[in-house]
């Protein structure tokens, strides 16, 4: 009977030490995503100016999509904030 005691005891220890051990990540603060660019994009710009210092001399269009496939994507990407989709609510247990 006293064996069984100090099993579930030992036990009950066992995980109160392990549960408190693996909680340290509440005390420490993680590196948002916000802190881990943190200057990128100065950086970036920088760098394509040493890269071509005379790029303020070249007057030529930029080449890209022209303006009607950019006109199409635009009014695609506004058109999908108007539609709504209802969503169907699946359960797991599905009692019939």
């Amino acid at each position: 009977m006293l064996k069984r005691h100090l099993v579930i005891v030992g036990i009950l220890a066992g995980l109160l030490f392990v549960s408190c051990g693996t909680r340290t990540d509440l005390f420490q603060q993680r590196e948002s995503m916000l802190g881990k660019n943190w200057g990128r994009s100065y950086e970036t710009a920088k760098h394509n100016q040493i890269l071509n210092p005379d790029a303020d001399k070249n007057l030529e269009p930029v080449l890209g999509l022209d303006g009607q496939a950019s006109d199409y994507n635009v009014g695609k990407y506004k058109d999908g904030f108007k539609e709504t989709k209802s969503a169907e609510v699946v359960n797991i247990l599905k009692l019939q």
